[in-house]
């Protein structure tokens, strides 16, 4: 039997409702401040996946941190968990976030604290001449001059300054070099060998790994540039030179010399943790005994132990 032929109007859809439209995939908001994993890692930024959201959004390699970034490597990971806020897009249909506009500890918005590039100002003319509303030079009223002022008495009873003969620029660059890498930090004037026996001991998860003796020098660099540091740390969220562990002289007392571990952050990018709290970067933070420290966002904890009580 032969199949009778649709007709013309059928074959078309005649009286068939109408199809509806697929509504729009829901984007988050611009402004928003949400937590998300990063899903895949390219060249030019990283893709991370926002929780409610089906379509990823890209964290641009400029917008990962306040400073000059040269491989995203160096500060996420895929699998990483972070904060991102979504900023305002052209293109409606994707989705742009930052990583350096909000605090990775607590989620808190720090705004865009990158200078901006903006126009000069309107009132003035590219070589710093006043102008009017409309374009014209702004002249200033002539007034005279008065000598013998009592600011230019000021001037002149002032005392010269003094030649300054320490090292600046590459002099200084110098001779604070270490393999070919110029270090971040130079040691202060109260530096001091310890004089007691301390340990770090190092915590990955359960599993207690061979200690760090740390009574043997002043000073311990950590970071991730293995030519020059001193404790390496290879979690691709720290830095090169990621934190100093100094010790200094602080009193004297009857038995001796008093020497104290300072811990300071070398303005690492993700920063750098004591018993949980981030330490404000390039500032010395003092240990205590039994103090836990963290670094980036590493799992791997390092106890400070004085052995010797």
């Amino acid at each position: 039997r032969r199949r009778r032929s649709a007709s013309p109007a059928a074959r078309h859809g005649a009286g068939r409702p109408p199809r509806r439209a697929e509504e729009p995939e829901p984007l988050p908001p611009a402004g928003a401040i949400f937590r998300g994993r990063v899903v895949s890692i390219r060249p030019f930024g990283a893709f991370v996946a926002l929780d409610g959201y089906r379509k990823h959004g890209l964290v641009h390699i400029s917008q990962l941190a306040p400073r000059r970034v040269e491989s995203v490597e160096e500060v996420l990971t895929e699998g990483q968990d972070v904060w991102v806020k979504v900023l305002p897009s052209e293109d409606p249909a994707k989705v742009s976030l930052s990583l350096r506009q909000v605090d990775q500890s607590t989620g808190a918005d720090l705004g865009d604290e990158a200078p901006r590039r903006g126009r000069r100002n309107e009132a003035e003319a590219e070589d710093g001449a006043p102008r009017n509303a409309d374009g014209s030079f702004a002249w200033g009223k002539l007034e005279p001059l008065e000598r013998g002022g009592p600011e230019e008495e000021e001037e002149e009873a002032a005392p010269k300054q003094q030649p300054n003969f320490a090292r600046t620029g590459k002099l200084a660059e110098a001779s604070n070099t270490v393999n070919g890498v110029v270090l971040k930090s130079a040691e202060p004037s109260d530096a001091a060998k310890p004089t007691k026996h301390w340990r770090l001991y190092v915590f990955k998860g359960k599993e207690a790994l061979e200690p760090y003796h740390i009574h043997r020098q002043s000073s311990y660099l950590l970071g991730r540039e293995r030519r020059v540091v001193d404790l390496p740390l290879d979690h691709p969220s720290c830095s090169g030179q990621h934190a100093v562990l100094q010790f200094r002289l602080t009193a004297k007392s009857d038995t001796g010399k008093l020497v104290r571990p300072y811990l300071m952050d070398l303005g690492s990018t993700n920063g750098s943790f004591i018993n949980g709290e981030k330490i404000e970067p390039e500032k010395y933070v003092e240990l205590l005994p039994q103090d836990v420290l963290r670094f980036g966002y590493s799992s791997r904890e390092y106890v400070i132990i004085n052995a010797d009580v």
